[in-house]
């Protein structure tokens, strides 16, 4: 049975995610404060700042509506596919990179061969393993074959690392060639990113005006995240993203900043290695520790009204129909019962490691807290966020106990292909369960929504009663801005915002 899926972009010029939809005032320099860039290759960002700066300056070929996390057209004006495995991508007209030169579907095949090459060694390599070849046959068409169905295929195109860069260049450091609304002129390394306005850039917001409004973005780079809100208040930027619970009543209630809400999937997860003879493997003790999880209590402490309860599922709220909308249970005299059960009536130890970076020190003291009422005594091992994320021991794919967060994704299938089906390349917890893996072998496939919405209910039924991990909550996005800021919306993840058709009042 043949499905047409098919995206005709009759208004792609005219409005992109984040657009503005009022002139405003052209002109100006917008600063952001933001922590350092490490790496400006599009192929291998990592962290918030990378990925900020890299969405300003590069297009993808789908972008993802932050109102519904559904692809909707990027340097891409339109694609279709009548069966899932064979795609067909068209380029927007007049697309150019910042130094003039047009854009063509030989750019898009040499960034999607370069991000799909393990020799190269992206991120995506994973992402893109079911392309087996991308044919150009015109410079505005592009066509991906795929090895097996993958209905959502157009979404997995705007992922993170998936900017579009030159064919042929193979270290896009060098010069940073791209085509969205601002390039990067300048890069100090310990100090900032420059970036100005593609003069070619010829998407347009809803009024028709220029995305490009200000003369220049700077990104400022600054460890403390307090001193950047400071900052902000005292009128030396214009935008921070990703506060702190604790700064947000005071952004609101200063007369020269706003708060700036938005949905994301960002979760801080508990994860458990289940392998071996682990203490985990037991699904009772899995069970009683999720029912010894108290995560309204946790989110009180640790982000307040900026936050919701996971539902042990890397499934959150965001993805609308595919969501399971159903809150673990607490209940901490059935967690005694069931480690009694497993063999543990006293309970047990565990070694937990922590990195320390952001709120992870604050969840996992309220957790260990919890435990204690269940006989778990939960020993807390701070380690530094870039050993955690290495391989050096006790790192985030090989320890028994740990905490972190998992970035948002324009499809939530690519955190169990990713990190939970057997054998995935980020699997930390070690988990295999074929049933679980049947059923997501079927969502990769299957064309009918309303089938793939069922088989994710199902998943994610089996990962709150056996899974191996506990997201505690779905974090909303927030950031802040001077009052002068218009036309700012942040992306479906606020590290993919795009300044693009942002403005100053005045």
């Amino acid at each position: 049975m043949k499905h047409l899926v098919t995206i005709l972009a009759v208004i792609c010029l005219l409005i992109a995610p984040g657009a503005a939809l009022a002139a405003g005032k052209p002109g100006g320099t917008f600063r952001v404060g933001i922590e350092a860039s490490t790496n400006l290759d599009p192929g291998f960002i990592t962290n918030p700042p990378d990925m900020l700066i890299i969405f300003q300056a590069y297009e993808h070929l789908v972008d993802i509506d932050p109102a519904t996390y559904n692809p909707v057209p990027g340097l891409a004006a339109s694609w279709e596919s009548t069966d899932g495995k064979t795609w067909t991508f068209k380029i927007r007209d007049q697309a150019k990179f910042w130094d003039g030169t047009p854009v063509t579907s030989k750019d898009v095949a040499w960034t999607f061969n370069r991000l799909r090459d393990p020799n190269v060694g992206t991120p995506s390599v994973s992402l893109y393993a079911n392309v087996v070849d991308i044919k150009t046959p015109d410079d505005q068409t592009v066509v991906f074959e795929l090895k097996e169905t993958n209905p959502e295929f157009p979404a997995d195109c705007g992922e993170h690392h998936a900017g579009i860069i030159p064919d042929g260049v193979t270290n896009p450091t060098e010069k940073h060639l791209s085509s969205g609304a601002y390039y990067i002129k300048e890069y100090y390394p310990e100090d900032r990113v420059i970036m100005a306005k593609n003069p070619h850039f010829n998407r347009k917001a809803a009024d028709g005006s220029d995305l490009g409004k200000f003369d220049e973005i700077h990104f400022i780079f600054s460890p403390d995240i307090p001193g950047q809100v400071e900052a902000l208040r005292g009128g030396d930027l214009d935008f921070v993203g990703m506060l702190p619970f604790e700064v947000v009543e005071a952004i609101e209630k200063d007369p020269n900043t706003k708060l700036i809400l938005g949905d994301e999937n960002e979760q801080m997860v508990i994860h458990m290695r289940v392998d071996g003879d682990r203490v985990a493997k037991d699904v009772r003790v899995r069970q009683a520790l999720k029912l010894g999880t108290n995560l309204d209590d946790i989110i009180a402490a640790v982000r307040p009204g900026l936050a919701v309860p996971g539902n042990t599922t890397p499934v959150g709220p965001p993805y609308r129909d595919y969501y399971l909308d159903r809150k673990p249970a607490y209940d901490p005299a059935k967690a005694k019962a069931l480690l009694a059960e497993a063999g543990y009536p006293d309970g047990f130890e565990i070694r937990f490691m922590v990195p320390t970076w952001g709120q992870n020190a604050q969840i996992a003291t309220v957790w260990a807290q919890q435990m204690a009422q269940i006989g778990v005594k939960v020993n807390i091992n701070m380690i530094p966020s870039d050993q955690f994320y290495s391989d050096a021991p006790d790192n985030w794919l090989e320890c028994d106990f740990g905490v972190g967060p998992w970035g948002t994704r324009a499809t939530p299938v690519v955190y169990y292909n990713l990190a939970y089906v057997t054998g995935a390349p980020w699997n930390g917890c070690h988990w295999s369960d074929p049933e679980f893996d049947e059923l997501v072998g079927q969502i990769n496939m299957e064309m009918d929504k309303a089938k793939r919405i069922e088989l994710y209910k199902k998943s994610q039924e089996i990962f709150i009663d056996r899974g191996p991990s506990i997201a505690v909550y779905v974090q909303k996005a927030s950031a802040a801005s001077s009052v002068k800021v218009e036309n700012l919306q942040l992306g479906y993840a606020w590290i993919t915002t795009r300044f693009w058709g942002a403005n100053f009042a005045e």
